[in-house]
């Protein structure tokens, strides 16, 4: 259940946009569709996907006009779209992770993972206001 995959509310697609294959110093991004999945929360800064976002971040999305855990895709749609910067950090080479910038509505982290023939998604972790750009530019959205 918690890694059900929402559709983006616009396109009804499972795909929120894609990221582009990209070389940052000796790491190579590999190129993925972007997945925002239902996720879970399991407590402070602990969990992935919508429901983790919407536990923690729930009232920076009613700034923003989102107001129910169902417009967690539409809140995602508005940071993660066609040509939001992409951002890479090296620190934790336990999980390639990617930062999506979009400086006047948020930010979502963006985690690689494989299914199971071996094919790249990038799964939504969490996404929250703020415009920290760090890391190497790597790229834009598809």
């Amino acid at each position: 259940m918690s890694n059900r995959p929402l559709l983006h509310p616009t396109t009804g697609l499972v795909t929120f946009g894609r990221v582009p294959e990209a070389q940052s110093g000796v790491y190579r991004i590999e190129s993925g569709d972007i997945h925002l999945r239902m996720g879970k929360h399991t407590g402070p800064n602990r969990g992935f996907g919508a429901a983790h976002i919407w536990a923690e971040h729930q009232k920076e999305m009613a700034q923003r006009g989102f107001f129910a855990e169902a417009d967690v895709p539409s809140y995602v749609a508005a940071i993660v779209c066609v040509g939001t910067p992409l951002y890479f950090t090296a620190g934790d080479m336990r999980n390639t992770r990617l930062l999506a910038v979009r400086s006047a509505t948020g930010m979502a982290v963006l985690e690689q993972h494989y299914l199971r023939d071996a094919v790249v998604v990038w799964s939504v972790v969490t996404a929250y206001s703020g415009n920290r750009k760090g890391g190497s530019l790597v790229g834009a959205v598809l």
